[in-house]
């Protein structure tokens, strides 16, 4: 791998943040702390004493901190090691994510997707297409969606470990928080820093619904985040591409932001209407078309769901932007393996349907594509622990949504305490919140403190000829392994 140099009180001003230890020249991969090697710069959100400590005997080159807890600073001080705070952590690894890219991707196809949701499938859909292509494609995206932020260096971390390893980098296929920040902290400008850090060639918005409440007070607040993602392709004067959600009208019309650049090529993708051509359009029953030309058949798409259609047809308008080969394509769409948690058919008869729907139109979308599988609707719903009241009443009212004019439902509560670590208990204000907004709509409910016990209840409650909706993060995400246990599935 080629060396990276840049001096300590170099890094501070570039990330406005101050140097505390020595001035020397640091030329190690930014990294974790537990992966550090010899020579690396750490970048971690806070740290006290003695991970200074460890730091310097792990002999690493230069910690960069936005908290320094305790005697951070002074046992930096006394152990001659350089030591860099910064407001703003995002500054730390969107340098170090921008450093990588202009040295070992520069002219690698770079895409990112942004949005509330959709954005790992579609990630991910690109990454596999451009792999079965045979590009050497690196994504952030897995089930978790945990590193599609700025809040640590994993990207810029995990781009060094993949050049390392094949020496190239043709494409990178990024998902971006559209909101990140942490307790009631904005990141302001997550997206647009992170796609210009990254200097993307192509961005996908994919939607707008309200999530992250308790970071973006406001509906508009959140549109201002996510558009940040457009404003990104101003940065620079290179051919780029911008792929916008038709039937959102928040997102169809951030195509003005880039209405005057003519270098930026925009792609709307929606439903089909041959009085206004889309690039990308979806026929029930028909298939997806490119302009005017049906592109791919209804039977080789691998999901029928409208919002995973929608996925597909953002990640077809990259597709036909690179003129890539229509036939190979489809080979992929069609052979193609979802994340985990992406509305997985776990089991028949019952059909039990698993999904990582975290917010409120997650909720909705999946019980509406959900329900129509079965005759009666079973679902399995794990409040989110430690995410705050809003975000759990903003749930409960997408349920009471979904609910209220059913009559064939059965729902049933979790805390998952069986399942969750201290990062993810529900505490009472949490289910409190949750169970409040049910009863004064009259949803009926079964809580299960147990994901366990909530997941054989179920089982037992539901006919051959019904269907089970298992929804939730991290509450729900052992799911699958509790079923298999008890050979359910």
């Amino acid at each position: 791998m080629q060396e990276i140099s840049i001096k300590a009180s170099d890094l501070a001003n570039k990330i406005e943040g101050v140097l505390y230890g020595p001035d020397n020249l640091l030329s190690g991969n930014y990294t974790f702390l537990n992966k550090a090697s010899e020579n690396d710069i750490v970048i971690r959100h806070k740290i006290n004493g003695k991970g200074i400590e460890i730091a310097n005997e792990k002999g690493v080159s230069c910690l960069i901190t936005q908290n320094p807890h305790d005697d951070a600073i002074s046992m930096a001080k006394a152990l001659n090691f350089s030591l860099i705070v910064t407001e703003h952590i995002e500054y730390a690894t969107a340098f170090a994510l921008n450093t990588i890219v202009k040295e070992y991707a520069e002219d690698s196809f770079k895409v990112a997707v942004t949005g509330t949701n959709g954005k790992s499938t579609t990630t991910h859909l690109l990454y596999t297409i451009f792999s079965d292509f045979n590009y050497d494609t690196y994504t952030n995206t897995d089930a978790e969606s945990e590193g599609n932020t700025l809040i640590d260096p994993r990207v810029a971390s995990e781009l060094s470990d993949y050049y390392d390893k094949n020496n190239n980098i043709d494409v990178i296929t990024l998902e971006v928080s559209e909101v990140q920040g942490w307790d009631d902290e904005i990141m302001k400008n997550h997206s647009n820093k992170m796609i210009r850090a990254l200097d993307a060639d192509s961005v996908i918005i994919t939607n707008a619904s309200m999530d992250h409440i308790n970071l973006v007070k406001s509906f508009d607040n959140l549109l201002y985040e996510i558009s940040g993602a457009a404003k990104a392709l101003l940065n620079g004067d290179k051919e780029s591409l911008l792929v916008l959600n038709y039937e959102d009208e928040n997102i169809r019309n951030m195509a003005n932001i880039v209405s005057n650049q003519s270098n930026i090529n925009v792609m709307f993708f929606g439903n089909y209407d041959e009085n206004n051509i889309l690039s990308v359009s979806y026929k029930e029953g028909v298939g997806i078309y490119s302009g005017n030309e049906l592109y791919v058949e209804q039977k080789d798409l691998p999901f029928n769901s409208i919002h995973f259609i929608q996925d597909i047809m953002a990640a077809l308008a990259v597709c036909i932007y690179r003129n890539m080969d229509r036939g190979r394509v489809i080979e992929s769409l069609k052979n193609y393996k979802p994340l985990a948690r992406r509305f997985i058919k776990l089991r028949e008869n019952p059909i039990i349907i698993d999904d990582f729907a975290h917010n409120p139109s997650g909720i909705n979308l999946t019980i509406e594509n959900g329900s129509k599988l079965g005759n009666n609707l079973f679902i399995v719903n794990a409040i989110r622990g430690s995410r705050g009241d809003d975000i759990n009443r903003e749930i409960a009212e997408a349920l009471v949504k979904s609910l209220k004019d059913r009559d064939n439902y059965t729902l049933l509560l979790t805390c998952s305490v069986d399942v969750v670590n201290h990062l993810n208990t529900v505490v009472d204000s949490e289910k409190n919140i949750f169970l409040e907004i049910l009863e004064e709509n009259n949803i009926h409910f079964m809580l299960f403190e147990s994901l366990e016990e909530s997941l054989l209840n179920v089982v037992n409650l539901a006919s051959d000829d019904d269907v089970i909706l298992l929804l939730g993060a991290q509450g729900m995400d052992p799911a699958s392994r509790i079923l298999k246990k008890h050979d359910i599935i």
